[in-house]
């Protein structure tokens, strides 16, 4: 048991027990702890996103979970603040707003490389979050005679925002960003290519300052990253904290396979006083089924599934016999992965797609992930998508597109700018047992009908209501019989029969 000070009032802050006595730390700020090593931790993560599956599955989970098939917009003004517009005239700017930027956002124009519609722009933009920290997409506009907009997004890797190469880190520059006396993001500064393009490397060293706001106060530069320590100027890629778990077990991984292989290949060595075999310059293993290069003084002797080996002379075997660390390989991997997913606020289940146990059990682990997405969600809401809505339809205010009256008002045009994003709904284990939950929370008015639509569903329903009056309508002029009329064990013609016989009746 480790000896503590008796003068130390909390045992964590002790230099003198064997514990804590070489117990390192770094004293800096969250940019100074990030300037050094920020670069490193992208390059790592982006590693073994390509070639771990842990990594990879975390990353695509999370962004599958968080962003789905994308997040809509559903705008909803303040009406409170605007009181000199009519109700009807904030409904029908919600409707034509909502339409605008649904045909912006569905048409690839909205990319200023036009390879990607905006869902496919949020997908991206979540992935590289995670994978390097921040993503930034920089306001364009091009001329494309196909497009009723101007308006486009062109995006970009973290590692292409970074101090010109004739500057270093000061508290007004670092890591690319641009801060005043109150560090608020006054510019970027972004190279004008990406590092190790394929056109060569001289390119990227050339530098170009990005403004973070234009002349009315809209984003030029939509940064998007998570803070985890105050005055934070830049992210910390997602998997860092366990990018040397991921890599132990990356390397225990392949080294379990290997001893696997080797075990699984059945060689006769058989010794010779004169032998001259294997050959000494290809070896025992011909063509291209050889590991090894042929070169050296002498090739060497490789095992195969088979194989016959003839030493030569003065030669013998010796088998090093290592142990595995874990014997158990799927016990030893759950836990790493548990610890692992523990660490990135998911659910190991989730990660590895891997669910077993009662049906409580299951949901349990969903909704401990979910909690986790619905906030990355809501950020990436905040962060990316909200920004680039107001960019938009203020272009189609000034174009007068829309008419908002009291635009110029800052705080009327927070107001008409107000925006609800809906992602998709989460999905349902057992439909039945939790249709009948929500319905009885609906019945008891513990939730609305339009709260009830929008977690089914991810719908709206009074768009539900006008489609359904819609049906009811087409069903009356076609002489179609309302639904439910018929069920599994009465025929249409008794359905109607018992119908007529009911209106007789009354």
């Amino acid at each position: 048991m480790a000896n503590y000070s008796p003068t130390i009032p909390w045992k964590g802050a002790d230099f003198i027990g064997d514990a804590l006595k070489t117990f390192l730390y770094s004293r800096g700020s969250a940019d100074a702890d990030l300037a050094e090593t920020r670069d490193v931790l992208e390059y790592r993560s982006r590693a073994l996103y390509q070639n771990a599956p842990f990594a990879g599955a975390a990353v695509d989970t999370k962004v599958i979970n968080v962003v789905g098939s994308g997040l809509s917009c559903r705008p909803s003004p303040k009406s409170e603040f605007l009181s000199d517009v009519s109700q009807e005239k904030i409904k029908e700017f919600g409707k034509k707003a909502r339409g605008l930027f649904e045909l912006w956002a569905a048409s690839k124009d909205c990319d200023a490389e036009r390879d990607k519609n905006f869902y496919q722009m949020q997908e991206l933009v979540m992935k590289t979050k995670a994978i390097c920290g921040d993503c930034f997409a920089l306001k364009c506009w091009h001329n494309v005679p196909s497009s009723a907009f101007g308006l486009c997004y062109k995006l970009l890797e973290g590692n292409r925002c970074r101090n010109p190469y004739d500057k270093s880190d000061t508290r007004e520059l670092a890591m690319g960003v641009e801060n005043d006396k109150d560090s608020v993001h006054i510019a970027y500064w972004f190279t004008k290519y990406p590092d190790y393009d394929v056109g060569g490397l001289g390119r990227y060293w050339e530098s170009v300052r990005v403004p973070t706001y234009d002349a009315f106060g809209f984003r030029n530069v939509v940064h998007v990253f998570k803070s985890d320590r105050p005055n934070q100027r830049r992210g910390v890629p997602w998997l860092a904290p366990i990018i040397p778990m991921i890599k132990h077990q990356e390397r225990f991984q392949d080294a379990t396979l290997i001893n696997a292989i080797v075990q699984s290949m059945y060689t006769v060595f058989i010794k010779s006083a004169e032998s001259t075999v294997p050959n000494n310059f290809t070896g025992n293993v011909q063509g291209k089924e050889r590991v090894t290069p042929e070169a050296g003084p002498k090739a060497a002797a490789e095992l195969a599934a088979g194989n016959v080996i003839e030493l030569g002379k003065g030669e013998s075997i010796e088998v090093a016999d290592a142990k595995r660390p874990n014997s158990d390989y799927r016990d030893y991997m759950r836990e790493v992965c548990m610890e692992m997913a523990s660490r990135l606020n998911m659910s190991y289940e989730q990660v590895l797609k891997h669910f077993e146990g009662s049906y409580n059990s299951v949901r349990g682990a969903i909704l401990e992930s979910k909690k986790m997405f619905d906030i990355e969600r809501a950020n990436l809401a905040s962060d990316f998508c909200q920004p680039i809505y107001e960019a938009l339809i203020f272009e189609s205010v000034m174009l007068g597109v829309l008419d908002c009256p009291g635009f110029e008002d800052p705080l009327k045009r927070m107001a008409w700018l107000n925006c609800d994003w809906i992602g998709d709904a989460p999905v349902m284990l057992d439909p039945l047992k939790e249709t009948t939950a929500l319905k009885m929370q609906v019945d008891e008015q513990f939730k609305t009908r339009s709260q009830a639509v929008l977690e089914m569903n991810g719908g709206e329903y009074s768009r539900n209501v006008e489609e359904l009056a819609e049906e009811a309508k087409w069903r009356e002029e076609n002489g179609v019989p309302e639904p439910g009329a018929v069920n599994r064990s009465v025929s249409v013609s008794e359905a109607k029969q018992i119908i007529d016989e009911t209106e007789d009746e009354k």
